[in-house]
């Protein structure tokens, strides 16, 4: 009895594998959809869509929620409004929701700023400076105390970016984001606090 209730176990197992490899390249054989001109600006991430005449609506999956937009022509000018640093899934539909495109997917490197970030802080007795290399030029560095901005600067032609602060303004926990053109802020990094007279350099 166990070695017939094995055997029949083992099957249902095979078989399971079987739908699953053959959803899986029922998935692959689908068309793609293309997107060009990401850019982001006022909290929105703007996209051209190309989806196959087969998609009836663009499918937007951000953060556990999905949007559907009617498509009308071959391409799409996506207008979406979002918070946090989240991979977007986007993916052609019929008129009842069933894909029928792959699933496009945004990572946060195609919408935000991801330099790695040199930076290097002097305290004296009587102000601390902090300078920010960036990855590339025309990037905006802004710092933060709390969700104040302190000071604000933009490395031009260069990749760097200076500021001198008084001993008022340089408290623990201040913040400084880099931002380059059309992209979001990067998530916010932490400035290590020197108690005492010191320079400390460091990766963000």
């Amino acid at each position: 009895m166990r070695k017939i209730l094995f055997i029949a176990g083992l099957f249902l197992v095979l078989l399971g594998g079987v739908f699953v490899t053959s959803s899986s390249a029922s998935a692959k054989s689908l068309p793609k959809l293309s997107t060009q001109k990401i850019m982001y600006a006022s909290s929105r991430l703007n996209a051209q869509i190309i989806a196959p005449t087969s998609a009836k609506l663009l499918a937007v999956r951000y953060n556990h929620h999905t949007s559907y937009y009617k498509l009308k022509k071959k391409t799409y000018e996506l207008n979406y409004k979002f918070t946090g640093y989240q991979t977007f899934e986007l993916y052609g539909t019929t008129s009842k929701h069933q894909p029928v495109t792959q699933v496009k997917k945004l990572t946060r490197s195609a919408y935000a700023t991801n330099d790695i970030i040199n930076f290097g802080e002097v305290r004296t007795k009587s102000d601390a400076t902090i300078a920010v290399n960036t990855l590339d030029s025309h990037r905006t560095v802004r710092i933060y105390s709390g969700k104040k901005l302190l000071k604000s600067q933009n490395t031009g032609n260069g990749k760097r970016a200076s500021f001198k602060l008084s001993l008022a303004q340089y408290k623990p926990k201040l913040t400084y984001t880099v931002t380059a053109a059309n992209k979001k802020a990067s998530p916010a990094f932490y400035i290590p606090y020197l108690e005492e007279p010191s320079n400390l350099e460091g990766i963000a």
